[in-house]
Order: C-alpha cells, then structure tokens, then sequence
C-alpha cells in the first residue's frame, strides 16, 4: 500500500512539474513578444527606463542576508498590503522589508510614501533566471503577494530556497477561476509551494476550494482594502461650503467625460470647482494640456499646491495625496469606471465622508460596490450629462445624502478587523520562517 501511495505521489509530482516546464517553453517562445513590449513601454513611458535593468535581475543595492519580500503589481495593490508595514517593522526592526512592485505609478507611490522605511525595486519578469538573481540578491525569509499576484517561478523558486510564500487579500474572479479552472495542473503546482493563502471575501473562499485549494491553506481574513486602522470615518457635513467634487484615480478619456460634466455643473453652480488626480503620472502633463485647452480655470498642484477661490479645475498631480483630498470633496468619481479596467477603490472617498459616482466597469471592487449601492452612497454615471446629474443630486439634497454616505461608511465598517487577522497570519508565517541555507539551494533551471 505503501509503494502504490509514494508511485501516486511521484507521478502527481512529475504532473506538475510538466506544466511548469510548458510554462517556461512557452515564455522562451514568447521572447521576441516580450522584448517588443519592454522596448515599446521603454520608448512611450519616460518613467518606465529608470530602474529598467532591476526588471532583468541586476541590482546596485547591497545584498541582504535575509528580508521580508512583499509585492503589490501597482499602486491599489501596493497600499493594500504596505498596511502591514508598521507591524512588520515593529515585531521585526532588524528584518529588512523589500517592496516590489510592477508599474511605474506603483513604484512611484513606494518611493513617495514608503522610500526610508523600505528597500524598494521592480520584480524582475517571471524568467527562472532573472527570479534566480533576485532571490539570491534579497534573500526573503518571506514573500508576499497580493490579490492575484501568481508567478509560477518566483512562487516556485521562492518555496524551493527557503521562502514561507503567502497570498494576501486573496481575490478569485470567476473569469479567473475559469481561466486557472483551464490550466488546473500549473495552479495546483503553485498551490503546493504556497503555505497560506488569505482570501478576502466569501466568494472567493468558494473559489479557491473549487479550484482543489485545501482547506487548511485557506484563512479568510477579510478585505484590507477597506479596514483603515488608524483613520475616522469624516462626518459628511463637515465640508467646504461651495461643491467641490473630485476625479479620482481617471485614465485615458475619462478626463474628457469629467470635464464636459463639469462644464455642465458650472451652468447650475458657478462656484462648483473640479480636481482631477489621474492615476499614472506619466499622464500629468497629458491632462493639463488638456486642461489648458478646455476654456475653463484652471490650476496645478506642482505650481501653486492651495486650491483658489476662482479656480474651476485643480490638477492634482501628485501621488500619495488623493486620499487626503477626498476629505473636502462632496462627490467623487472614481476613475477606471469609465474604461474597461473594472473600476478603483470607493471605499476610500465614501470613509472620508464624500458620495461616488462610478462608471459601470466595476469587477475589481464589485464586492464593496454592492453594499455601498444599497446604501445609496453610491450611484451610476457613464455620460458627462449623467454624471453631472448625479453630482449636483448628491449636492442638492444634503440631508439625504449625508444618511447615504453614513450608511455607506457602515458597510465598509464591517470589513474592520481584516488588517488585524491578516497581521496575525503573516506574523506567524514569519515565526515559523527560517533564513535560505545557501548550500541547500537548487540552481534556478532546476525543477522541483
């Protein structure tokens, strides 16, 4: 019986070491692809060349003997799980913490709000090699990921070098359980290097378990997203006295929407006054141009940071302030609504006491959007004429929407808790961590 269990073991093993195998032919095929990519990114985004040879492995930091991995792909995901910083650095002073990321606009927040506390770099592309180098460099006695962060070979080579792997405020789709659903031999090898996986709601629990996830790699801690430890929920009455709304986070086009509604704002309030924060800075000089072109007032952050009277539209353009300016914002839009990219974070305009209004792309946030809806915090514009309506309704009837966005605020109210179970797993996960023995360790090319 023994012998029949460790062939049926061997051969589950060989299994999915032949999809990792696949996975790195079909990245090797896809080379000339990938090149074209980085050089078309390196050529038409001036940010994306700094730092470009971290992305291949190479680094001009010293080496560390071990750290404290955390990755977030950009900058939702980036703030996400940097709210584990200040208890990390707390229990563990003398662990260096790395902070990955993959976009400009995340490494750009790294830098701006976490640069002195952090050693910040790119995560190099998922080539066994360049991982190789990484691990090497760092050395993580443990790494994290957020959302849906899965990369075959840093998951693999990681767990293979001594690294506890973890997948923090775990999301599970259904169009990305039926896309892992279709390559279920590559998901449950990387399943079986990670030691804990922390889904963030219900659904995706279900998710992972259909998917095959046991059970005991499993603890739903809640979304983090949405569990602000140290912040109180702005009383809604508590703003300007002329309406102020604000764009948050917008991407192409979506500027253009906000501006026509806002030229319509202006025929029934003259005084109402827009701020526009795209959310990648590559962008900045993009929009204000387009600003500039509009007809209307305006003004930017970098050249004059107080917002005047006369002025009809504020560019923001800066990162790590948005969330403060939603403090004197009566309204926000919120930004990849209006695209097809699923939509920003609400949460954090409704707890500094404004009302939303978003486009009808939501995937990403859908699992806040839903109460927040119910609560009538938050409502649907996808016209500049819509939008506009939406806006001056929030602004006319005050009263009303004061009980909305408190009610909003009580719904995301129910997610508190989830930082602090989330703190708990990852500090036992680094308890039970050990340092990579370098002698042990496998060279990158080699399958396990």
């Amino acid at each position: 019986m023994a012998k029949v269990k460790t062939t049926s073991r061997l051969r589950r093993r060989s299994a999915n070491s032949l999809w990792i195998g696949v996975y790195n032919s079909i990245l090797l095929l896809c080379l000339p692809l990938i090149a074209l990519i980085l050089l078309k990114k390196w050529l038409r985004k001036p940010g994306y060349k700094k730092h470009f040879l971290q992305r291949l492995g190479v680094y001009d930091c010293k080496r560390l003997p071990a750290c404290i991995h955390l990755h977030g792909v950009s900058v939702g995901e980036c703030a996400a799980i940097a709210k584990l910083i200040p208890e990390l650095r707390k229990q563990h002073p003398h662990l260096p913490i790395v902070f990955t990321c993959t976009t400009v606009a995340g490494s750009n927040y790294i830098e701006h709000n976490w640069g002195e506390q952090v050693t910040h770099t790119y995560l190099p592309l998922d080539f066994q090699l360049t991982v190789g180098a990484f691990l090497t460099h760092f050395n993580p006695v443990l790494t994290m990921s957020v959302e849906m962060e899965w990369w075959p070979n840093l998951i693999r080579q990681s767990r293979n070098q001594g690294s506890r792997v973890m997948l923090v405020n775990a999301r599970m789709t259904d169009r990305s359980k039926n896309r892992y659903a279709n390559m279920l031999g590559l998901f449950t090898f990387m399943v079986s290097k990670v030691h804990k996986i922390l889904p963030q709601s219900a659904l995706s629990y279900q998710a992972f378990r259909e998917l095959g996830v046991p059970s005991e790699k499993l603890m739903m801690c809640g979304n983090i997203k949405y569990d602000w430890l140290e912040v109180k929920h702005v009383d809604p009455t508590q703003k300007p006295s002329q309406l102020t709304w604000i764009a948050g986070s917008t991407h192409d086009t979506e500027e253009i929407a906000v501006v026509a509604a806002h030229k319509q704002l202006l025929q029934q309030n003259p005084a109402a006054q827009l701020i526009i924060a795209p959310r990648h800075p590559e962008r900045f000089d993009e929009v204000w141009q387009l600003l500039q072109a509009s007809g209307l007032s305006c003004q930017r952050y970098s050249l004059a940071p107080t917002l005047t009277a006369n002025t009809q539209v504020y560019l923001l353009d800066t990162m790590g302030k948005l969330f403060a300016f939603y403090r004197d914002a009566h309204v926000a839009f919120i930004g990849g609504s209006l695209v097809k990219l699923g939509g920003h974070n609400p949460a954090e305009a409704i707890v500094q006491g404004a009302a939303v209004v978003m486009g009808s792309s939501r995937r990403n946030c859908e699992d806040i959007c839903a109460p927040l809806s119910q609560a009538g915090a938050l409502v649907e514009g996808n016209e500049p004429q819509q939008i506009a309506r939406e806006v001056i309704g929030f602004w006319q009837n005050s009263a009303a929407t004061t009980q909305q966005i408190q009610a909003g605020q009580a719904a995301i109210a129910k997610h508190n808790g989830a930082l602090h179970k989330t703190t708990l797993q990852v500090l036992y996960q680094l308890k039970q961590a050990q340092r990579p023995v370098h002698s042990t360790r496998l060279h990158p090319m080699v399958i396990r």
